[in-house]
């Protein structure tokens, strides 16, 4: 499967936030998330690193 687990990063690390994603949109400083089952979140911060091999996508706060 292609879907990545999300995780919000600040200085104190990273917190898992979603798993599952399938779609990520980006609009400003805003980071809008669906997950497989299109559950949506939105996170403010900057996308800041997608891993494709580790299914894994960061958000830095």
């Amino acid at each position: 499967m292609c879907e990545s687990n999300v995780y919000l990063r600040d200085d104190n690390g990273d917190e898992l936030v979603m798993e599952d994603a399938v779609l990520v949109e980006r609009e400003g400083n805003h980071v809008h998330v669906t997950d497989i089952l299109g559950d949506k979140k939105e996170f403010i911060g900057d996308l800041e690193e997608i891993t494709f091999l580790d299914h894994r996508i960061v958000i830095r706060k």
